[in-house]
């Protein structure tokens, strides 16, 4: 159900984009690669600790991106 209204959507949105500009660019997006989980940086002082990574931003950034539907076809 939602998969139909987010395409019914992105269809429309486009077709109105089409109709007023003419012309509409496509970015191939990585999305898979834009959604994957920060790389742990070890502490180099400490051997078995790691630094902060940001994991809890990059978590909320990636909810985000896989609630937008990018990845819809």
């Amino acid at each position: 159900m939602v998969r139909r209204q987010r395409l019914d959507h992105a269809h429309k949105t486009a077709l109105d984009l089409v109709r007023r500009h003419g012309f509409i660019a496509h970015e191939d997006l990585k999305i898979r690669n834009m959604a994957r989980a920060p790389a742990p940086r070890p502490d180099p002082d400490q051997a078995g600790a790691f630094l902060p990574n940001g994991g809890a931003a990059k978590a909320g950034l990636n909810r985000s991106i896989n609630d937008a539907g990018w990845g819809c076809s």
